[in-house]
């Protein structure tokens, strides 16, 4: 049994040990890449039984800006004709260990600032994924976020559940990747005549 063993590790070995190059690692944002660009939808939320109680029209702006940040804009749009805004970052440091400490620090235009923690890893249908949490004294969070498909056809999906106050919420939020010269025509102020 244990030459079985010794000769399974010997295959394995030979076969990782020349025929790969080195890579260099990838910059830490890059676990950020596949939110980079402009996406819009809808973020609903619903009680524990089901029902649907909001529903918020979404745009989101991720732009990677250096090797550690993606800058991120909000925009959320409820039914009543009100908007808040937010602004902040994703950042991505790489530990001694080889793996990512993630962060996303959102400040909103009601004063209201979001931190929460992530880790990357894998989804059940073997695709990337980010998952973030947040804990406060009457509120916590948890979510992931996934992005499938490239360009017209990407989809970035969120989905997660939240207790604040004392009401737990179910989350979920679908969006479509825009193009830039939409996005910036839809924010841009409308022209005086």
């Amino acid at each position: 049994m244990n030459s079985l063993l010794g000769l399974v590790a010997l295959l394995l070995s030979s076969a990782t040990s020349t025929t790969a190059s080195p890579q260099a690692p990838q910059a830490p944002s890059a676990v950020f890449a596949d939110l980079d660009g402009t996406w819009e939808g809808e973020f609903v939320g619903y009680d524990t039984e089901g029902q649907e109680i909001y529903r918020i029209s979404v745009r989101q702006t991720y732009r990677t800006v250096d090797s550690k940040t993606q800058e991120v804009r909000v925009t959320d749009t409820f039914a009543d004709g009100r908007v808040i805004t937010g602004r902040g970052q994703n950042t991505a440091e790489r530990l001694p260990d080889g793996s990512l400490r993630l962060r996303c620090v959102v400040v909103k235009s009601n004063d209201e600032r979001v931190t929460h923690l992530g880790s990357s890893g894998i989804a059940p249908d073997g695709e990337p994924q980010l998952v973030w949490h947040s804990k406060g004294i009457d509120r916590w969070e948890s979510f992931r976020e996934t992005v499938r498909g490239q360009g017209a056809e990407a989809v970035y999906s969120i989905d997660g559940v939240g207790l604040y106050g004392g009401t737990v919420i179910i989350m979920a939020g679908r969006y479509h990747q825009v193009e830039e010269a939409s996005a910036t025509a839809a924010t841009a102020p409308p022209e005086t005549p």
